[in-house]
C-alpha cells in the first residue's frame, strides 16, 4: 500500500454506525513520514498567511484546494504534491469505497452501483474545479488552516455538508506547542427528524439535536464519514492562541446525480408547509 495513503492503517473496530457511519484512525503515519508532513505543513501555512492578514482573521478558515495547489511550483518537492496527488487519485477513492461499502450501499444504492459500473469510463472521476457536471463523481484534497484565535470562538456550529457531498474527511495535524482547549469535532445524534436549517446547512432548532461524541483535534489523526442528512457535526470553541489549527479537508461530491438529499430550510412559509403536512 502507499505509504501516503491515510487509510493504510484503518481498523474496523474503529467504524461506527451511529448516529451515522464514520471511521477514525489514530496514528495514521509512521512518525518519519508524519513528521515530514507536519514539517512541510509549516509552508502551506506561510503561503496562507501571505495572502491574508492574519491579525485581522479570528479563528478563520483558509484552505487551498487541490487542483491550485498542484499549480503552485512552490510546493511540488514538498511531500504534500505527492499526499495530494494520491489522495485526489481512483485508487483512493476505490479504497474509501470499500471501507463504506456496506452503509454506501443502503444509504445510495444507485451511487454504490454508480462507482462500480463505471469505474474505467473516462469521465469516472477528476479533481475538483469551476465546472464539475462533466464527471460522475469529483475529488478534492485540501490542506488548510483555522487563523489564530484572537477571541474565542468557534469556527462552525452544528452543520451537515453539502448536499452534493458524498464522503467527508478530515487530517489533523496539531502543532506540538499548542496547548489551547477546543478546537474538537463534535457529532450529534438527531432526536428526532423535525430539524431545520438555515444559512448555507446550519442546524437552526439546536434542541433537536443532542452531542454524542467528541472527536479530539490531535495531531496524526482523520475521521471520514458518509454524509447525509443525519451527519451533523461541528466544532467546538477553541480559547486564544496564536497557533493555527491544522487540518486537510477530503471531499468526494457528485453533480452528475440529483443531490443526496433535501434540507428542510427554516422560515414561516416552511413552518406552515409542514404543519399542513401534518395535519394532512
Amino acid at each position: 500500500m502507499n505509504k501516503l495513503n491515510i487509510l493504510q492503517n484503518f481498523d474496523k473496530d474503529n467504524y461506527f454506525t451511529h448516529p451515522y457511519p464514520y471511521f477514525f484512525i489514530n496514528n495514521c503515519f509512521s512518525d518519519k513520514i508524519y513528521n515530514q508532513l507536519s514539517n512541510d505543513y509549516k509552508l502551506i501555512i506561510n503561503y496562507l498567511k501571505k495572502k491574508n492578514d492574519f491579525k485581522t482573521l479570528n479563528n478563520t478558515r483558509l484552505q487551498i484546494n487541490a487542483k491550485n495547489f498542484m499549480k503552485e511550483d512552490f510546493f511540488k518537492k514538498t511531500i504534500w504534491y505527492d499526499f495530494i496527488k494520491f489522495h485526489t487519485s481512483k485508487e483512493f477513492l476505490k479504497n474509501l469505497i470499500m471501507i463504506f461499502e456496506k452503509d454506501l450501499k443502503n444509504f445510495y444504492p444507485e451511487i454504490y452501483n454508480a462507482f462500480n459500473n463505471f469505474y474505467n469510463d473516462e469521465n469516472y472521476l477528476k479533481i475538483r474545479d469551476d465546472d464539475n457536471k462533466d464527471h460522475r463523481f469529483v475529488i478534492d484534497c485540501q490542506p488548510g488552516i483555522n487563523t489564530p484565535v484572537i477571541k474565542q470562538s468557534n469556527v462552525r456550529g452544528p452543520h451537515v455538508d453539502n448536499p452534493v457531498e458524498i464522503f467527508g474527511g478530515l487530517f489533523y495535524l496539531r502543532d506540538e506547542n499548542d496547548n489551547s482547549k477546543g478546537g474538537d469535532l463534535d457529532i450529534y445524534d438527531v432526536k428526532n427528524n423535525e430539524i431545520c436549517f438555515e444559512g448555507k446547512a446550519e442546524v437552526k432548532n439546536i434542541s433537536k439535536i443532542k452531542k454524542v461524541k467528541i472527536f479530539k483535534y490531535d495531531k496524526n489523526r482523520c475521521i471520514f464519514f458518509l454524509n447525509s442528512l443525519k451527519t451533523i457535526h461541528g466544532v467546538s470553541e477553541r480559547s486564544e492562541t496564536k497557533y493555527t489549527r491544522n487540518l486537510t479537508n477530503f471531499v468526494i461530491e457528485t453533480y452528475f446525480y440529483d443531490r443526496l438529499f433535501n434540507l428542510n430550510k427554516c422560515g414561516l412559509k416552511q413552518i406552515i408547509k409542514n404543519l399542513v403536512k401534518k395535519i394532512s
